[in-house]
């Protein structure tokens, strides 16, 4: 019988003991033996795979441990100790191995020391192989019990640089935020333009304008209100007394480096917390940049200049995780990717994470249409598609497509072909992961020129249809560049499916968008929606940052417990503070 080389055991090592072992076949799903069995033997995988699993008495459960393939060997240190089984193993999938029984193991030290040596030499290499396997794991408990003196030494310093600014006035809070505001303002064009060479997404003219927005605008909608300490008649007989939480960690995404970081900085201040600043790897220079204009203003008022701050150790999982889960960490901020936020959630730290943006948008025939096709194109084509608030799938009423279709072109989009289509899914999305990171922010004219599409125009935005009710088409997915999906629409309840599934595949919680002047259309869609904004007649890229309507300016918008977030409000510095209640 062969022995596979495995277990970095060269074959002749193993091959006297091979007369001794029996082979056996288990199905998937079948199990090699139970937790709690005497042990009857060991057993040598030559195909296939066996999973451990342990039967947990609180949760009535098996557990999945570990699964092991081809030269793994099974149940060997329960018949060395002669202790009973301590987990169960079962086949993931038709599996062979060699079976020595525990009878031939206890014989073969008399009857054959070598056959005897050999056994011992695959259950030593086995050993070896397991521990080499999980050293990472016992690395990654450790780091999280261990204390990284940069981490402790920055987190004390914001500690300090937060309590001296507890005494601040109200109207002093109000100046500096306006100062700093004012000093990213004077620097937008430099900022953008750093942001570009450093993240290689986006359009600088459209960085330019985020940043304005995001500093200026921001400080207005900040100055003047009730920050800390403020006492409020909430209602007859209770005052509520708002309160600073700590220190925020804040984590920067690389689609709006520079205006989420003033965004969360001026939130802190005003809420009167400090805030380390932890950028995405792909904008660390544009973020200490940022972060550097921040300090000098505090400075020049004579605050801590440790009330914003940048990790000192580069950006990495490690150190985003130590700062994550550190004990004077008071809030997370998390703006970025699923896993980053979902890493957010489960540091044990309180979090304030957001989800991704896929937004469904209606068109119905209702609407006035140039406006509509205005709006979409110059939104979603806004900084090449980044923002994650963006149109990203039409719904359009079979009696405006040809209209609509025909105002996007005049406006700079283009309507692929069939085979256009095949060439775009093929090239540019990567079947069941989206679209390829290398066209994530980039122009609908250089995507184009990538895979040799071609029109007589200046083309602003790529539009491609998907047949109703085709929810496995990649195209229904978040696309963070100037690509738009859309499908022609019958009538109302084909719509409001559509919207819901496109929604179920990805962005719930976040944002949907309806063009209409049916305010019974609008509620229909509302209820439907499972999203915490719902846009009606409005840009996405501005609406759902509430530029251009009522909501809060913010660039941290909440998407609920329907994208797995904790807040649905677009966020703003309330959402960093404590409140207190007197009770009458």
């Amino acid at each position: 019988m062969n022995v596979p080389t495995v277990v970095s055991l060269a074959k002749s090592e193993v091959e006297r003991l091979t007369k001794y072992c029996s082979q056996k076949n288990y199905c998937s799903g079948e199990y090699v033996f139970k937790q709690g069995e005497q042990p009857n033997g060991c057993f040598y995988i030559l195909e296939g795979r066996l999973v451990t699993q342990y039967f947990d008495q609180d949760v009535d459960a098996d557990i999945d441990v570990e699964s092991y393939g081809t030269g793994d060997l099974l149940g060997a240190m329960s018949l060395v100790s002669g202790e009973t089984r301590a987990m169960s193993v079962v086949a993931l999938e038709d599996t062979t191995v060699l079976f020595l029984s525990a009878e031939k193991l206890h014989s073969l030290a008399e009857m054959d020391e070598l056959a005897h040596q050999e056994f011992f030499k695959v259950f030593n290499h086995s050993l070896m192989n397991r521990l080499k396997k999980s050293r990472p794991l016992h690395q990654q408990s450790a780091l999280k019990q261990a204390s990284i003196p940069a981490v402790d030494a920055q987190i004390e310093l914001a500690k300090m640089a937060h309590e001296k600014f507890l005494s601040w006035s109200e109207d002093t809070v109000d100046e500096m935020i306006m100062q700093i505001a004012k000093s990213i303002y004077a620097q937008a064009q430099t900022l953008a333009e750093l942001t570009h060479q450093e993240s290689g997404m986006g359009v600088v003219e459209h960085k330019v304008l985020k940043i304005k927005l995001g500093s200026l605008d921001v400080a207005d909608s900040l100055i003047n209100k009730p920050g800390n300490g403020a006492i409020e008649l909430e209602a007859n007989g209770i005052e509520r007394v708002s309160m600073p939480i700590g220190v925020v960690f804040g984590m920067i995404p690389i689609t709006n480096p520079v205006e989420t970081i003033v965004f969360k900085t001026l939130i802190s201040l005003k809420s009167r917390n400090a805030i380390v600043i932890s950028s995405h790897r792909k904008g660390r220079l544009v973020g200490e940049r940022t972060v550097e204009i921040i300090q000098q203003v505090l400075k020049r008022f004579g605050a801590p200049e440790n009330l914003v701050q940048t990790p000192e150790l580069a950006a990495n999982r490690k150190v985003t995780s130590a700062y994550m889960s550190h004990d004077d960490i008071s809030m997370i901020l998390a703006t970025g990717g699923p896993s980053m936020v979902k890493s957010a959630y489960s540091s044990g730290t309180p979090a304030i994470g957001v989800g991704k943006g896929n937004a469904p948008v209606w068109i119905c025939d209702d609407c006035d249409i140039e406006s509509a096709v205005s709006k979409v194109i110059n939104s979603k084509a806004f900084d090449n598609g980044v923002v994650c608030g963006s149109e990203n799938n039409l719904i359009l009423d079979q009696k405006v497509v040809d209209q609509f279709l025909l105002h996007a072109q005049s406006f700079g989009g283009i309507i692929l072909t069939s085979s256009e289509r095949e060439l775009l899914l093929s090239k540019v999305f990567s079947e069941g992961r989206g679209l390829q990171p290398e066209f994530i922010g980039q122009s609908a004219a250089d995507i184009c020129d990538a895979v040799g599409i071609e029109r007589d125009y200046a083309i602003k935005l790529i539009l491609a249809e998907v047949q109703p009710y085709d929810f496995d088409s990649i195209l229904l997915r978040e696309k963070l560049a100037p690509i738009l999906s859309f499908i022609k629409n019958v009538d109302d309840k084909m719509a409001l499916d559509h919207a819901y599934e496109i929604l179920e595949l990805e962005g719930k919680g976040h944002t949907a968008i309806i063009h209409t002047n049916n305010q019974d259309r609008v509620r229909a869609f509302s209820a439907v929606v499972q999203v915490s904004r719902v846009l009606v007649s409005t840009a996405g890229t501005q609406g759902c940052i509430g530029a251009d309507n009522g909501l809060n300016l913010s660039w941290t918008l909440g998407c609920g417990t329907m994208g797995g977030g904790s807040v649905s409000d677009n966020v703003s510095y309330q959402h960093l503070q404590n409140n207190k209640r007197i009770a009458y």
